[in-house]
């Protein structure tokens, strides 16, 4: 009966974080194209050069030469979706931290095996959408006298996204590195432990231990790729660039967090294995 309420537990866990972390997700990527659109929209010259003309010929008239600008309007409206969407994405994104510390809080109420198999889990959900979605946006721009603000280039970045442009441009070394420690490493390292979890026997998680414990020296290594990352992408930011941390940041971090703690977790039991075999 306690091994059916622990799975009932943990299953239930396990699909609320997966729902928050999808619908943080989706939101993350409705807003980074919709932020293209609206920062796109103001990137054309002569459209803002006729929006400030007629502006400027409505005050003179005192409203009697305005005309309907139907892109002026629809940049309004991104706009207003894209508030929407943010507010959306916040809250998506805080309901993940907040089901994320239920999960941790887990372990004074169901067995250690099933919360090693729930954090192994959850640290390969968060780990997958954190490389996907976006961490980083940054909009360059520049003020122009008698046009205003001008949109010059508008970036949104994903940890996968980044090794991509970076390898694409040449930069190797970089690539491989974020590559290595953000993904491959990280991800080895989750698997392996929910192999631990699964097999418990020891003739058949003694390897796995020994590479787990490996691949614990790399533990901080991950944390460590990702704030190069963000001051890589960061870099050489002006008064005329500003950048904005987006949720994938937070949806990696949540990961990071069950990773350290799967880890302890994963330790624990299989201590507890080892004195079983001993007795």
């Amino acid at each position: 009966m306690k091994k059916v309420i622990d799975s009932t537990i943990a299953l239930f866990a396990f699909l609320a974080l997966l729902y928050f972390s999808y619908s943080s997700y989706t939101t993350a990527k409705e807003l980074e194209k919709i932020n293209r659109d609206y920062y796109e929209a103001q990137t054309d010259i002569g459209e803002l050069i006729k929006r400030r003309f007629d502006s400027l010929l409505s005050t003179i008239s005192f409203g009697a030469f305005e005309r309907n600008n139907t892109k002026a309007k629809n940049i309004e409206e991104l706009k207003a979706q894209t508030l929407i969407l943010k507010e959306k994405n916040r809250e998506s994104t805080l309901l993940l931290g907040v089901v994320g510390f239920a999960i941790l809080l887990t372990y004074f109420i169901i067995s250690l095996n099933s919360y090693a198999l729930l954090l192994g889990f959850a640290s390969l959900v968060t780990l997958l959408f954190g490389i996907f979605t976006p961490i980083l946006m940054i909009v360059i721009h520049k003020n122009v006298d008698y046009l205003g603000d001008i949109i010059l280039s508008f970036e949104s970045k994903t940890i996968f996204g980044t090794i991509v442009h970076l390898y694409n441009n040449g930069n190797y070394p970089v690539a491989i590195a974020i590559l290595l420690f953000s993904i491959v490493v990280p991800l080895l390292k989750t698997l392996s432990m929910i192999a631990v979890a699964f097999w418990k026997r020891l003739h058949m998680a003694t390897k796995l231990v020994q590479l787990f414990k490996h691949l614990g020296k790399w533990s901080m290594l991950d944390v460590f790729v990702v704030a190069l990352l963000l001051v890589y992408l960061s870099a050489g930011s002006t008064e005329n660039s500003y950048s904005q941390i987006e949720s994938g940041l937070y949806i990696f971090l949540v990961y990071v967090i069950f990773s350290i703690v799967t880890s302890v977790v994963v330790e624990k039991l299989i201590e507890s294995e080892a004195e079983k075999e001993g007795i």
